[in-house]
């Protein structure tokens, strides 16, 4: 899904993949969940790497918060705004909260410290949504999931899941962009090993 050459019909299918994938995770109930648990209530939020922006279109209903993705190659068929940017490099609208979902996995430890560091200097909270490399959810993937699927999106979820980073290593790559300020987080890890959110309140 990375690749320039990914455009037109086939990234459209990717986006209707990437959505009934979410649906299976539960995704957006689960951002939802999280950014419910603040204090003050989050009114605003931005979503790195938003694709179709199925998920910003979820919270605004939901939630009736103020919402904007952020993307490298905006989608045009999106119902939010979206703003065109490097978030790993490139300064962030200010919000409430960032989320992120399922992108982790493509980004570097270095370019997920960067990320996380970036974040906080225009949102109190960062939710990191992510898969987990581990043999069972591959397995369940590749039996239960990837059948239902269009031929790339199947072969891009399988790499995403053996690129993916475990608790531990994602807790690492936290306590170091964390170091040195007030920054804290968790990390809540469900059952079968599906998927982790990392909750980081700066």
């Amino acid at each position: 899904m990375d690749s320039p050459g990914v455009d037109g019909p086939v990234l459209a299918t990717f986006h209707r993949d990437l959505i009934f994938v979410n649906k299976v995770l539960g995704t957006f109930p689960t951002i939802e969940r999280f950014l419910r648990q603040s204090d003050p209530a989050v009114r605003s939020v931005i979503d790195i790497g938003c694709g179709s922006g199925a998920l910003l279109d979820y919270l605004r209903r939901r939630m009736n918060v103020e919402v904007l993705g952020v993307d490298l190659k905006p989608w045009p068929m999106a119902e939010i705004p979206v703003v065109r940017a490097n978030a790993i490099t490139e300064p962030l609208p200010e919000a409430d909260a960032a989320v992120t979902t399922l992108m982790a996995h493509h980004l570097t430890p270095e370019e997920n410290i960067a990320l996380i560091r970036n974040a906080g200097r225009s949102c109190r909270r960062f939710l990191i949504h992510d898969l987990i490399r581990h043999p069972f959810p591959l397995a369940a993937f590749s039996l239960c999931i990837a059948p239902l699927l269009g031929k790339e999106a199947a072969a891009d979820g399988k790499l995403s899941v053996r690129r993916a980073y475990t608790p531990v290593e994602m807790s690492e790559m936290v306590r170091t962009a964390l170091a040195g300020t007030a920054g804290s987080f968790t990390i809540d890890v469900s059952r079968f090993l599906s998927r982790q959110v990392v909750d980081i309140r700066f």
